[in-house]
């Protein structure tokens, strides 16, 4: 029977009645049994509501010619990767120098081509289309610059982009970048995420949300993300009816870096605002004509005007073009309605983020681009107009950012003819008192009152924690089953049939009596052949196993029993169809932070009943039970277990994953280990217990390994150089011992480096196989401070941790 459709006036759409799971492997040496070596291919081959599942690689997608995309979506699927610094998303560079997959002519963000991802639906028809564990990447995997109009494009479409990265969206930001096609200050939009609509008239289907979260996004153009609900990209704007709706949590969206000599040498020897070339302004967060969009938690900054005719700090020059650049700027937006049978709602809101060193820090003006969009600080009770705030944007609790040798911090200034000095930034409007008799005054465009009052180092006034983004994904451990005859006799061939399945992707699964492998597959189906010895003892009973490990190294395993028969027939009884009746679920794993504590032992649990003693088998063989063992290790760890045979114990060995921890031949029946790098994630602990008759018994507890604790040690060097003082920043991160070079050195680094307030530096940086980073800043005065902030933002392996130092 085909599935129902309920229709009430709108569109209706049949959903999938089985959805489907696609496994990509670029070189299928993470996931081999992958179906496909193209995300595209993947695509076209989903039907709706399929899940796409990319295991770690370069995907370099697309034709690379103009007028292309690196990947089209025109159905509502799911892209999961295996995470953002395992997953990279390119288009293809063509030429072989550098490419543009921009289309001739003026290019066009509702057009549907010229973006690395684009997300195509149309305003009767719209997608949804949930994106995480990727990076979105302008740069081919050998580092050829494309030239692109967008990261990814939600075109007439909804959806998330969680635990991901967009990078790279010019090909450069140099000052001279805007005579090269797709640079800085170019023509073409450039803009990080953006969801926008080719509707002209109001679609019916409501309000289409746009989750943003654990995101960065830097490298862009024009603006960061855009929110859109007009027709055009530029003041004033022309509604097209479609309400869109942005969720930020937790992510940065960081403009143009002001070391404009970074990418290319390391070296920041020229900082500050560029005074020549086309004057430009970049938007971090633009929000227009009748959508909305909240931000909490997040990082706002560098977006900046820069070009002949930008505003001078600190000083009343060109003060009229600050307007022209914004962390936050909503323009016509929707910011608060009120209605008898809803109440007072609150569509926009900026809260509990930092936003700081912009331009603007928040403009909030009506569609003509110019005039300010007001409200009531005061919440209006009763009467005309109607009850609550207008349209004033509620910007309460954030960090607005202090200039460095001020003493007070007296909040963002409201329409300033003088530029703040940096890295304050204002916000539009006129200034209004907070509430009734109140001398505290907030903007009546954007209420920032109360605000965090404190210098940038107060933990409890100042800025406020910026939360690492992207973070890894969360990876489930495998699910395996194994299938195997009941009884077998002496000198028979079976077959072992295991079903494995992974969230990303199974990588092999190991088949093993005891100790002793017995194959290993790769691809499914995952079948053995094991011959009965023919000396083997009658009635005993021989364990095997099926050992399935994801992408990741983490495993699960399954067991089955085969009883020894010595009759005169060796047929064995029919094998039996595994399936996996567990569906991987995420395991949460220690939480990153800059803690440098190490916890030793994990948690250790008791349920040992002396008055059941578990056999793991029936028929003769041994009998085992674990005692205590760490359900969490973080540490070194004990597993206590019993075993017993009337033949008596041969060996008795705890395996965790794929190692082996401890062989025991007699009692105490214990086994201390540590674990190491190899170990991190969801494990199977394995106790195989091999009596003197070559009987053998099988337990399994699924345990989960903590990451490792990370140290980072930062050191800066000054020397005098022709032109001014250089000061070299260079980090180390540490691992201990149990995690290898090759293991702990992966991953980024986020480099922070301010003068007098002003971020200098606001990038991700690669961490060396050697596990180090450096990078080198120039100014004139030996005297002058910066200070540093740097957080390693951890791998599969190891902790987030992170440092900051003053040096001058």
């Amino acid at each position: 029977m085909l599935p129902a459709l309920a229709c009430a006036g709108m569109l209706c759409v049949a959903p999938s009645a089985y959805a489907a799971t696609l496994t990509v492997d670029d070189d299928k040496a993470d996931c081999p049994a992958a179906t496909f070596t193209s995300i595209q291919a993947a695509v076209d081959a989903a039907k709706t509501g399929d899940t796409i599942t990319v295991c770690a690689g370069d995907y370099s997608e697309g034709t690379g010619a103009p007028g292309t995309n690196a990947v089209t979506i025109t159905k509502s699927v799911d892209i999961k990767g295996a995470g953002a610094d395992l997953v990279s998303i390119t288009p293809k560079a063509n030429p072989l120098v550098r490419g543009s997959i921009i289309e001739e002519g003026t290019p066009d963000i509702r057009n549907g081509v010229g973006d690395i991802v684009a997300i195509v639906g149309t305003p009767t028809q719209p997608l949804t289309v949930n994106i995480s564990g990727v990076t979105v990447d302008g740069y081919d995997p050998q580092g050829r610059e494309v030239a692109v109009e967008a990261g990814i494009l939600f075109l007439d479409a909804k959806g998330s982009v969680i635990r991901s990265r967009v990078t790279n969206v010019v090909t450069s930001e140099g000052d001279n970048a805007y005579t090269r096609v797709g640079g800085y200050r170019g023509a073409q939009p450039g803009i990080g995420i953006v969801q926008t609509s080719n509707a002209l008239l109001a679609p019916v289907d409501g309000a289409r949300k746009l989750t943003i979260d654990r995101t960065r996004v830097d490298k862009y153009n024009k603006i960061g993300v855009l929110i859109d609900g007009s027709q055009n990209d530029a003041a004033p704007f022309i509604p097209s009816g479609t309400v869109n709706w942005g969720v930020i949590t937790a992510s940065q969206i960081v403009g143009r870096t002001q070391c404009v000599n970074y990418a290319g040498t390391g070296n920041c020897a020229s900082v500050g605002l560029l005074t020549t070339g086309p004057l430009f302004g970049q938007d971090g967060l633009r929000v227009t004509n009748g959508s909305y969009a909240t931000v909490d938690s997040s990082l706002i900054s560098q977006n900046l005007v820069n070009g002949t005719g930008a505003p001078t700090r600190n000083a009343a020059t060109n003060n009229e073009n600050l307007t022209l650049g914004a962390g936050v700027r909503y323009a016509g937006a929707k910011m608060t309605s009120y209605t008898d049978a809803t109440g007072l709602v609150v569509h926009s809101r900026i809260d509990r983020s930092n936003i700081v060193d912009n331009a603007y820090g928040a403009l909030n003006v009506q569609a003509d681009g110019t005039t300010a969009n007001v409200g009531y600080p005061i919440p209006i009770v009763t009467g005309n107009p109607r009850p609550g705030y207008g349209n004033l944007l509620i910007a309460e609790g954030n960090w607005w950012g202090l200039r460095f040798n001020s003493t007070t911090n007296p909040g963002p200034a409201i329409s300033p003819t003088t530029n703040p000095q940096t890295p304050e930034n204002p916000v539009n409007g006129v200034p209004t008192a907070n509430a009734t008799g109140s001398t505290d005054q907030t903007s009546n465009a954007v209420d920032f009152f109360p605000y965090r009052s404190g210098p940038q180092s107060d933990p409890t006034n100042g800025q406020l924690p910026v939360l690492t983004a992207p973070i890894p994904v969360d990876d489930a451990a495998p699910a395996v089953s194994l299938a195997g005859p009941a009884s077998a006799a002496r000198g028979a061939t079976i077959t072992l049939s295991a079903a494995a399945s992974d969230d990303f992707g199974v990588k092999r699964v190991r088949f093993a009596e005891g100790l002793t492998t017995l194959g290993t597959a790769t691809l499914p189906p995952y079948t053995q052949s094991v011959t009965i010895p023919a000396d083997a003892a009658c009635n005993s009973v021989r364990t095997y196993s099926a050992v399935a490990m994801d992408s990741l190294g983490q495993t699960k395993s399954a067991t089955v029993p085969v009883t020894v028969t010595c009759s005169t027939t060796p047929e064995p009884t029919p094998t039996a169809t595994p399936t996996v009746t567990a569906t991987p679920t995420a395991t949460a794993t220690a939480t990153p932070g800059s803690t440098q504590t190490v916890t030793v032992g994990g948690t250790v649990e008791k349920d040992y009943d002396p008055t059941k003693t578990v056999n793991a088998a029936q028929g003769s063989g041994p009998a085992a039970a674990f005692v205590s063992w760490p359900r969490s290790i973080a540490g070194k760890s004990k597993v206590v277990f019993t075993a017993s045979s009337a033949a008596g114990i041969k060996s008795a060995a705890v395996v965790l994953g794929s190692r082996t921890l401890c062989v025991v031949t007699a009692a105490p029946f214990e086994c201390s280990f540590a674990p190491k790098g190899s170990d991190v994630g969801g494990q199977a602990l394995r106790l195989i217990v091999t009596d003197n008759a070559g009987a053998t018994t099988e337990l399994t507890r699924n345990v989960v390994v903590s990451r490792f604790v990370a140290s980072l040690k930062v050191t800066v060097s000054k020397k005098a150089v022709k032109g001014g003082f250089k000061r070299t920043l260079t980090g180390k991160v540490s691992f201990p011992s149990a995690v290898t070079k090759a293991q702990a050195c992966s991953g980024k680094v986020l480099l922070t480096i301010k003068r007098a307030g002003r971020s200098v530096i606001n990038q991700e940086v690669k961490l060396s196989k050697g596990c180090t980073f450096s990078r080198s800043i120039t100014s004139k005065s030996a005297k002058q401070s910066f200070t540093a902030e740097v957080k390693f933002a951890g791998n599969n392996v190891l902790n987030a941790v992170g440092k900051s130092r003053r040096f001058s």
